[in-house]
């Protein structure tokens, strides 16, 4: 008896939190609109790379600290 009760419980439980996970909107627009401005800089081996040189396509920066 005291399982059957747990696995009801177990049972709401999970249909709140999926529930409460669900989107009550769809949201405006799944694509960032946010053009950067131009700019160079140096890459990891020194050579220049301009962000134009990329045009159309999407580029993920990673900047790294580093020591020194």
């Amino acid at each position: 008896m005291k399982l059957k009760i747990a696995r009801q419980v177990l049972l709401i439980i999970s249909f709140v939190i999926l529930v409460a996970c669900v989107p009550q909107q769809a949201p405006a627009s799944t694509t960032a609109q946010i053009i950067a401005p131009a700019f160079t800089l140096d890459n990891a081996i020194g050579d220049q790379v301009s962000l134009s040189d990329y045009a159309g396509t999407p580029v993920l920066l990673f900047f790294h600290m580093a020591v020194g």
